[in-house]
Order: structure tokens, then sequence, then C-alpha cells
């Protein structure tokens, strides 16, 4: 029973997952070829001015509705409040950038889309509650299956228009609003149709809501930074082809952390629910957090491993030569950051979980102040390889600080794992690299000795894979 359970929230959880980071990395993948470089980074540009400017019309509402839902069944008026205040931040911000786009229309073709790239990315966004809703809830496969179906239309769309050669920024935009509309109005008829949602706005609670969330506003708005930030001032500093470099790589990075996205809406949940009391975890709860984390960061470092032997060889493959030699060490310094990340996350669930919404909120300003300060020294000098460098550079800081308000705050976690894993995968890396065969031997080397040394050395045992089933499966 508890196999099917996992099995069913890994599905479904990972469907939604796959929809939004793979099929859209498909569809990125297709415009980063079809388009020039030039519209490319163009696109990428816009989507990170857009993807700052929800950030702030969200409030740092998000998280804190998932927690409360998942928490307490007589808090799912937090998602109505939350769905209001979204489609009011959307008009007022998409009407200010239509007025501004005529004002500046005579300057460059940028400020003409992208009132109509945010209004894509808005509309996605105001659906955002709704899903977040299911989530708690632990529903996660009607948007999984909604997100199918409209990702799969964008990359059709984008196939048919290359092919009649009518394919640019202005088609790519249209294409998005169009998914973005099926998406919403397909949440809302599954909610009105299949679940107990209510619309009504209790105006009061929404004030207590705002309230709770203003807490970690500001962590929000940082957080942000630390993942598009570098995508804005490269676009400034820089050139949209060098931008365009990056954001390829960034993105090929983001759909790593596939696997992170699959069991993070589970974790959370969970992690809230044993948080929920106040007090600390007890011995036996941190012991399998702690197996759960051994065996994620097992997995979290063979991901870099696999994709850095793979990279230059496929990625050229695949772009007929665009990308690949171009931003190998930017994709490498990257990559770099998965385990940290997959740490980090469950880092932050443990403190969110446990309501340290102010010393969340400390650690992200820190760190995207430093991460801003790096980008502006490094991007001058360095350009994309600057940018990168920025990231691992804060995703290093974060990770401690994360780690050290755990320790101190929250529980014991053991940080032995994914010291040992990572500097084995670098070694291996180095050795499986320098043998003179293909480079899919090069590959099956590589995975061989990981995993072969992780499990000699009893870093990772059996034990570890069953606790970490039996965590989830609870």
């Amino acid at each position: 029973m508890f196999k099917n359970k996992l099995f069913i929230k890994f599905f479904s959880s990972g469907l939604q997952a796959i929809a939004v980071q793979v099929l859209g990395s498909v569809f990125f993948y297709f415009i980063s070829v079809y388009l020039s470089k030039e519209s490319f980074g163009t696109i990428s540009w816009m989507n990170a001015v857009s993807f700052f400017l929800l950030t702030i019309l969200g409030f740092g509402l998000e998280q804190v509705v998932v927690r409360r839902i998942a928490a307490s069944k007589t808090s799912d008026w937090a998602a109505a409040a939350f769905f209001i205040h979204t489609i009011v931040g959307f008009i007022i911000t998409f009407l200010l950038l239509v007025v501004l786009s005529n004002i500046f229309k005579n300057q460059s073709a940028i400020y003409h889309y992208l009132p109509w790239f945010f209004a894509a990315q808005g509309l996605i966004y105001i659906g955002i509650p709704l899903k977040q809703f299911l989530n708690a809830k632990e529903l996660f496969t009607p948007y999984g299956i909604i997100s199918v179906v409209s990702n799969t239309g964008k990359i059709i769309a984008v196939c048919c228009l290359q092919q009649l050669e009518q394919l640019d920024t202005a088609t790519v935009v249209v294409v998005l609003i169009c998914s973005a509309v099926f998406e919403l109005c397909c949440l809302l008829v599954y909610l009105v149709a299949k679940t107990n949602f209510s619309f009504k706005l209790h105006f009061k609670a929404y004030l207590k809501l705002i309230k709770e969330s203003s807490a970690q506003y500001l962590s929000v708005i940082f957080d942000m930074s630390l993942s598009r930030m570098d995508w804005i001032l490269l676009g400034i500093m820089t050139t949209n082809v060098v931008l365009a470099d990056y954001s390829f790589a960034y993105r090929a990075y983001e759909l790593a952390r596939l696997p992170m996205l699959i069991i993070a809406p589970i974790l959370l949940p969970r992690l809230s629910r044993l948080l929920a009391s106040g007090k600390k975890l007890g011995n036996i709860q941190q012991f399998y957090i702690n197996s759960f984390s051994t065996v994620e960061q097992f997995f979290a470092v063979l991901i870099p491993l696999m994709l850095n032997i793979l990279w230059v060889p496929l990625i050229s493959m695949i772009t007929k030569g665009k990308y690949g030699d171009s931003n190998a060490v930017q994709f490498l310094i990257l990559s770099l950051c998965i385990p940290l990340q997959f740490f980090i996350n469950l880092l932050w669930t443990l403190s969110f979980g446990g309501k340290k919404y102010k010393q969340v909120t400390s650690i992200t300003i820190i760190c995207a102040a430093t991460n801003i300060v790096l980008n502006l020294l490094l991007i001058h000098q360095f350009k994309g390889l600057g940018a990168a460098a920025a990231f691992f550079i804060t995703t290093v800081l974060q990770g401690g600080l994360y780690y050290r308000l755990v320790n101190k705050q929250v529980m014991n976690i053991a940080l032995k794992p994914i010291v040992i894993f990572m500097l084995s995968a670098i070694v291996i890396y180095v050795s499986a690299t320098n043998i003179p065969v293909n480079f899919l031997l090069q590959l099956l080397i590589a995975v061989a000795l990981y995993v072969g040394f992780a499990f000699a050395s009893k870093q990772m045992t059996r034990q570890h894979l069953l606790n970490f089933k039996h965590f989830l499966s609870r």
C-alpha cells in the first residue's frame, strides 16, 4: 500500500515537473535553434524581467499559502485570497507596461513586445494559487495533465510556424499567450467541477495573510534575483548573443534539477506537518531525514557527473554546433550547483516549515546582495563565465548559511555525504574524460566508478534506500 501511494505521489508530482521543465525546455530548445541568438537572447531577457515583476507582485504569498493549506484543513480560503491578489496585480502591471511601451515606442522593439510577453507569463501566474491549492492537497495529476497538453501544443505550434517560415519573436509571444489562456481556463473548470474551492474573499483574513507573508517578502524578491538577476544584468551589460549562450546553459541546469522539482511538492507539506508544533524534530525523525538527504545527494551528484561528459558532443550535435563548445565551461560551473541546490531545498524546507521566516529572509538578502555585487564585478570582466561564477559562489554561501540555521534551530543534519560524493565525482570526472575512448564509454566508466565507490565505502547502503522510501511513504 505504501509503495503504491508513494508511486502515485511521485508519478503525479513528476507529471507536473516533466510538463513544465522537460516539455518547457523542449519548447525553448526549438526556439533557441530556429531563431537567431540575438532573438533568443531578447526572449530570455524579457522572460527574466517578467519573472522579476511577477515575483514582486506575488508578495511572498505562494509558499505561505501552500504551508497554510497543507497544515490546516480550515485554511482553503488562503488560495482564493491569493487568486484575487494575482488578478488585481496582473491587470495593474500589464496596463502600466502598455503605457510605458507607447511612451518608448520609437525605441528598441523589445519595449513593444515586453507587455505581451509579460501577459503570457502573468496569465500563468494567475493560475499559481489554483495549482498550489491542488498541490497542498497532494492532488498533482490534474495540473500535470493540463500542462502536458499545453506544453505539447506549444511545441507543435513552433514546429508548424517554422515549417511555414513564420517563426519570429512576435509569433512566439502569441503561442505563449494562447498556451497560458488554455492552462488558466482548464484549471478554473477543474476546480469548479471537481473540488470545493471557493472564490470568496475574506478580506480580514487576506490582510492577515499579507502580514504573515510580509516577513519573507524581501526574501522572495531577493531569492528571485539569485535565479534571474544575472540574465537581466547580462542583457544590460553585454549582448543578446552572450545572454543566449548563458541562458541556454542555465536552462539546461534548471532541467537537470528536475528530480528536485518532483520531490519538493511532496516534501514541503510533509515537513510542514512534522514541524507544525514548533518543536525540534525527534531523534527518529532526524534519522530518517538524514537518510533521505544521503540518498538524495547520491543521485544529485550523479546528475552533473553524467551531464558534463555528455555536454559538448551531445549539445553540439542536437543544436548543429550553435551551442555546446561555446558554453561548456558555463554549464560546468552551473552544474556544480545542482547537488548544492538539492541540499539547500531540503534545508530551506526545514527552515520554512519551522517558520524561521526572519532567518530565511536574512539569508536570502545576504546571498542576493552578494550575488548582485559579484555579477556587477565579474560580468564586466568575464561576461557569461562571470555570471556563472557569481552564481556558484553565492550558492555555496547560501548552503553554508542554511546549514548553520538548520543545525542550530531545527535539527542536526549530516554534511559529510555531500562533501564525499562531490569530491569523488570530481576525481572520477577528470579520470574518465582523460581516457581516450568514445564519450558514451567514458559515461559508463564514470557511472560505474561512482556507484562502486559509494557502495564500497558504505557512504550509500541498501538501508539508506529503505529509510528513504520509509520517510516518503509515512
